[in-house]
């Protein structure tokens, strides 16, 4: 990797957060790609977009005081949201009740969709035999782009989702047409906490590499 391409992941100090871009590496996309980051503030500016942000802004007055979920709960609210989509995972069915029972208590309306809705399976993508879990079976499938019509269909205001699929979720986002954002996300084998995997990539025995490359220097010098 070339050591203009952008790369905020290895700036040292992230001094944009102090709006301080004079120590910045050659890499800083504020910089390097002012022009793009120019016509995303001029669009952050629209009306709606600029009501969006404020209202996210305004949940960091109680920043590292509430839980995603109490977030969640509180950007609603503060959206004006009435009847919220959640979008979930069958393989987190009872942690979707008791979401539901939250927002209902909260005051909201809730329309609720699984991710087996419409009975899919494999044969409905044409998947070949080989790429099955089991060779002859009925390989059940996710239906998120259904998901996302379900709850657009109902006019949820803002969708959630909850334990979708790397890629279900994809589909699930470029389908919607309301609003989504996550609660959280799927890791069958971290308790669905995936950064986990980079918490302990330091252990000896672990299967990551999670080490900056040898062969080149850190971008920017």
């Amino acid at each position: 990797m070339a050591d203009s391409q952008i790369q905020c992941s290895y700036c040292p100090g992230k001094r944009c957060f102090q709006g301080d871009l004079s120590r910045a590496p050659d890499f800083c996309p504020s910089i390097k790609r002012a022009d793009v980051l120019k016509e995303a503030k001029g669009r952050l500016r629209e009306p709606e977009n600029k009501r969006m942000a404020q209202d996210v802004a305004r949940t960091w007055k109680d920043y590292g005081k509430l839980t995603r979920v109490e977030e969640t709960v509180l950007y609603a609210r503060l959206r004006g949201y009435k009847k919220l989509g959640l979008a979930f995972c069958v393989g987190l069915s009872q942690e979707a009740e008791l979401f539901t029972n939250l927002l209902l208590n909260e005051g909201f309306e809730v329309v609720s969709a699984c991710c087996m809705c419409g009975t899919l399976s494999s044969e409905d993508i044409d998947l070949p035999e080989e790429d099955k879990i089991l060779k002859g079976m009925r390989q059940p499938m996710c239906n998120p782009i259904g998901q996302a019509a379900v709850l657009d269909g109902e006019g949820c205001e803002l969708n959630i989702l909850l334990g979708l699929c790397v890629g279900d979720d994809t589909l699930f986002i470029k389908h919607s047409r309301a609003p989504v954002t996550v609660l959280a996300v799927k890791d069958r084998v971290l308790a669905h906490n995936p950064l986990g995997a980079l918490y302990t990539s330091r252990h000896i025995y672990t299967r990551l590499n999670t080490r900056r490359p040898k062969k080149e220097e850190a971008p920017g010098g």
